[in-house]
């Protein structure tokens, strides 16, 4: 989860949680107020009633009924109960509605002066003790407020749909903003991502806002600037080097050939001599290749790519590592997999490609222990798999064979640099496939996993689909 999907959550969830809690507050402040408001005008109801009943002269209990019934203010499923000094009932406003009390209760209203409660059938009930006429009574009344609960649950609906609505906006609105914030990092991002050793000039656009974001533009900008006179310093360096080292040891192999002609077989000693002169030269000078070679690989510098046939590329460096090696034995399988050319084929720099697979032919001819080499050749699933095998004592460590100028310590005296296998590995990975190792019965196995030209994968997949 990236930090954008991560703030976004993280805002949308502390907006419903405070929008949560301001609702709640609004729907319960109202919830108290409407109860209080109820139980006031029952309170009230209670009070008039019961003066009317014990202080006004000609009325009586049918008469009171009747003033109850004919309200203007009636309110529904409203009863009144009262009871005198003995807790005996004395009136009732309504026969069909009923009250629930106990003695306990109308005694504890006398105590207290007041009790507010709801009943079993969700009517809120006022308890009132009332003085008149020099006795006490008490002033049981109780109602359904309709209309006020119906407004609640108006307001609860509201409240839910508010609470939704609000979420959604929030969740958009916080979204389409926080991009807003973030872009700047995401072209930053993007910026980097193209950066190479041959792309340094990718700098980020930056605003007149003075913000944080536009000092590490800056910042970024800057640190580009460096590396690219860093990368060019290199490469010139690379350059003048290769030019500085190659000439001289062209000369002096030109000396040592006009030596050799001048001794014209006539000096043994020096025949030899001039002869392990050209070999070390012949070296230093493959040593400077591959150098220059791992070099090229790695500054990533731009390599022409073409479909090419791997078969070819093989029997070709084969036979140009024949006279150099002329005791090794290499045998090329090509499995029953194999069933078209377009499964050969992949992108590729033939010329890479060649020195690849020489560099495999010659570590199996210096440390195999036997002048044999298989080369197997299968497809899998739109990958092309070569496999060398060529017998060996023991295993070699696997994280370190394809590092540079490693050479374990009883293959010193061996010749080369230890420069082929990691040559190898970074021409692979170059093309977009990958090279292992294992020992597996007194065999190294260096297996290669090449993806087919795309043009030879769409081939491949109509000729399955038919």
């Amino acid at each position: 989860m990236n930090y954008k999907t991560r703030l976004t959550l993280l805002f949308v969830g502390l907006f419903f949680i405070v929008l949560t809690a301001i609702l709640s507050f609004i729907y319960i402040a109202y919830s108290e107020f409407r109860r209080d408001e109820f139980f006031e005008r029952l309170h009230e109801k209670s009070i008039s009633t019961a003066r009317l009943l014990i202080e006004v002269k000609g009325v009586d209990i049918n008469l009171l009924k009747i003033i109850d019934q004919n309200s203007i203010n009636k309110m529904y499923d409203e009863k009144i109960l009262i009871f005198d000094e003995q807790n005996k009932l004395i009136y009732s406003s309504l026969d069909d509605e009923k009250i629930p009390y106990s003695i306990k209760l109308i005694n504890a209203i006398r105590k207290t002066g007041r009790q507010y409660y709801v009943d079993d059938d969700n009517d809120e009930v006022v308890g009132v003790r009332y003085t008149g006429q020099g006795h006490d009574y008490v002033v049981l009344s109780s109602a359904y407020d309709r209309y006020g609960i119906s407004k609640l649950q108006n307001l609860q609906d509201l409240v839910i749909l508010a609470l939704v609505l609000g979420t959604l906006l929030i969740s958009v609105a916080s979204y389409y903003y926080i991009r807003q914030v973030f872009r700047p990092i995401d072209e930053l991002n993007r910026s980097i991502q193209n950066i190479n050793a041959n792309n340094l000039r990718g700098h980020v656009a930056v605003k007149k806002n003075k913000d944080e974001l536009d000092t590490l533009a800056i910042n970024y900008n800057q640190m580009l600037e460096r590396l690219s006179k860093a990368f060019e310093s290199q490469r010139a360096f690379v350059r003048n080097a290769a030019h500085e080292l190659k000439t001289p040891l062209a000369l002096i192999r030109g000396k040592l050939e006009r030596l050799e002609e001048l001794t014209n077989n006539s000096q043994p000693e020096i025949q030899q001599v001039t002869k392990g002169l050209s070999d070390d030269i012949d070296e230093q000078a493959a040593l400077i290749e591959s150098l220059l070679l791992i070099q090229r690989l790695q500054s990533q510098l731009p390599v022409n790519t073409t479909p090419i046939r791997v078969d070819e590329i093989l029997d070709e460096s084969v036979k140009e590592s024949s006279p150099v090696y002329p005791q090794q034995q290499v045998k090329i399988d090509i499995d029953a997999t194999i069933e078209t050319e377009e499964q050969l084929i992949v992108d590729g720099n033939a010329l890479l490609l060649k020195i690849c697979f020489r560099n495999l032919i010659e570590n199996a001819a210096l440390y195999s222990t036997t002048p044999q080499l298989s080369i197997s050749i299968r497809h899998d699933n739109a990958i092309l798999q070569l496999t060398f095998s060529n017998a060996g004592e023991e295993s070699s460590p696997g994280n370190l064979i394809f590092e540079p100028f490693f050479r374990e310590t009883q293959q010193q005296e061996k010749p080369g640099h230890g420069l082929g296998l990691s040559i190898v590995k970074q021409i692979i990975e170059m093309m977009g496939g990958t090279i292992t190792y294992s020992f597996l019965a007194g065999q190294h196995n260096f297996i290669l996993r090449l993806p087919l030209a795309n043009g030879a994968t769409q081939d491949i997949n109509r000729s399955y689909q038919s």
